[in-house]
């Protein structure tokens, strides 16, 4: 590996087993497979947005084709023929009926519970999955999803429909190949390495790859949870491209000839309101929470000109998302005082919220609770924060569900797809069986979600999308607070061909170093 052409890329936290089915580490991870593992179809990486917002196109990657029915139930993917995955095994129409079956075939003896639960929005889905012939797939799903093809390009979602090696799967099981799942992707998976701060990863070229050989000869990961050493690492030299510098002076940087583009990829940092806690249940208490949280302050104290306050479920980049969607509950700490006072809270309240003290895309938990707790505070809430030092940890713990005690937690998370809403609040995917973490459990909203999941209409379907969200945005069993706008990511002068689409991680094989 000629080490001039290694990419070097900074993370915000050290990267989950690679595996894409069965992986839960966030977006740092999907970052890492996006170059080692494709789906049949996946967001267009070429094509930079023409409009704020824009969703990404979808585009045929490991397929050649897909041709949907009317009613969007049956799918029918004509395969590339000559791929082959990094240790020689052909995809084939076989190999794609395997992965399937290890997420939604309990009688296959590929099947695999994790990644089943982790790809339970997609996996509920498929009624059947069969081979046409050896290069023609077709998925059958029990219901109509307009929608399919864009979940199937989320990476990390959690899980993914990414393709690993069937020789692997055989070799392993379907739950033995973590590090050890060959894709079919650009670059392939060589090493873990310790580093002061964790587990890097190292990737080396595919020199056999489908699209062409890639002109990097490898991509570095290396973890560095801390700001202040991603910064240090970027300015030095030591890194080409680092993620999530949101809170760092970004026009500093950009004056030391940095790139720093401004998209909007889909990204919330948002609370989970705990709606099993007393408190937490009278919505008069979460909407005074809302007013009381001075967004654009925290957004300028904590992140100037990189984040921007979130007054919607559906983010940025999602179909649906609204950029005309008023703030229902704008800062209002008098508006506050006298809600608390209705739910008989007068004299204050204690509330419990949890965090992860960092990780993938986590912003600053810490900074943005100490902000909250100064906001709440003259409101006469106090907040108590307990921030837990693993992030991979947090997730599986909070992905379990609000424990008794706990008012709220915080997540940074969305997705290009309008079906995250689904998969973060209707309340059949609630915790621990989905990640609806705070257990919101509303008919109403249910009812809009449902239809709206089933809508062919793109027009009639976005409607509903944006009714489900004013519910939300109304009744309050979450409360969004922060968009990111610019500080993702930023690169050297000497990375060129690193195009950013309104997307949480990049695909790094038209990329190269001058």
């Amino acid at each position: 590996m000629d080490e001039k052409d290694v990419l070097r890329v900074a993370l915000d936290w050290e990267v989950d087993g690679i595996d894409p089915p069965r992986s839960f580490g966030g977006w740092n991870t999907g970052r890492v497979v996006q170059q080692t593992h494709e789906s049949l179809m996946e967001d267009d990486f070429d094509t930079p947005p023409t409009n704020p917002g824009q969703p990404t196109a979808i585009v045929p990657r490991l397929a050649q084709s897909c041709d949907v029915s009317d009613d969007a139930r049956q799918f029918l993917f004509r395969l590339r023929p000559g791929i082959r995955f990094h240790d020689g095994a052909p995809l084939d129409a076989e190999a794609v009926v395997l992965n399937y079956a290890r997420i939604c075939d309990p009688a296959s003896e590929m099947f695999s519970p994790e990644a089943a639960d982790l790809n339970r929005a997609a996996a509920e889905l498929i009624a059947k999955v069969q081979a046409v012939d050896s290069l023609t797939v077709e998925i059958t799903l029990t219901q109509p999803s307009p929608e399919f093809l864009r979940y199937m390009t989320q990476e990390d979602a959690p899980g993914a429909q990414s393709l690993v090696s069937p020789l692997a799967l055989k070799r392993f099981g379907p739950d033995g190949c973590t590090d050890r799942a060959p894709g079919t992707g650009a670059f392939r998976f060589h090493r873990r390495f310790d580093t002061p701060h964790g587990s890097g990863v190292e990737l080396v070229r595919n020199d056999d790859y489908w699209g062409g050989r890639p002109r990097l000869s490898g991509i570095r990961f290396l973890p560095f949870p801390n700001l202040g050493d991603r910064l240090r690492a970027l300015a030095e030299g030591r890194v080409d491209v680092a993620y999530s510098l949101e809170g760092a002076d970004l026009e500093e940087l950009a004056a030391q000839g940095f790139t720093i583009p401004e998209y909007h990829p889909p990204y919330i940092w948002y609370l989970v309101f705990n709606l099993r806690d007393p408190q937490i249940a009278d919505i008069r208490v979460r909407r005074a929470i809302a007013h009381a949280i001075d967004r654009e302050a925290l957004c300028a104290k904590l992140f100037p000109g990189a984040v921007v306050p979130a007054s919607s479920m559906l983010p940025p980049g999602s179909p649906a998302h609204d950029p005309r969607a008023g703030d229902p509950h704008p800062y209002d700490p008098d508006r506050a005082r006298a809600l608390l006072a209705e739910a008989g809270a007068a004299e204050g309240l204690t509330l419990h919220a949890l965090g992860a003290r960092a990780g993938s895309a986590q912003l600053d938990p810490g900074a943005i609770y100490h902000q909250m707790a100064q906001d709440l505070a003259a409101v006469g809430v106090r907040l108590k924060v307990t921030l837990h030092s693993d992030w991979v940890g947090y997730c599986n713990e909070w992905r379990q569900g609000a424990a008794s005690g706990v008012s709220f937690s915080e997540m940074s998370w969305a997705m290009s797809t309008d079906l995250w809403l689904r998969q973060v609040l209707h309340s059949s995917n609630a915790s621990p069986a989905g990640f609806n973490a705070g257990y919101a459990a509303d008919p109403l909203l249910d009812d809009l979600l449902d239809r709206a999941a089933g809508t062919l209409a793109d027009a009639e379907r976005t409607r509903l999308y944006r009714q489900a969200d004013r519910r939300v945005m109304e009744n309050l069993p979450v409360l969004p607070l922060l968009n990111t706008r610019r500080g993702m990511v930023a690169s050297s002068a000497r990375v060129k061909g690193l195009v950013s689409i309104n997307q949480c991680w990049h695909d790094m094989r038209g990329v190269y170093l001058e």
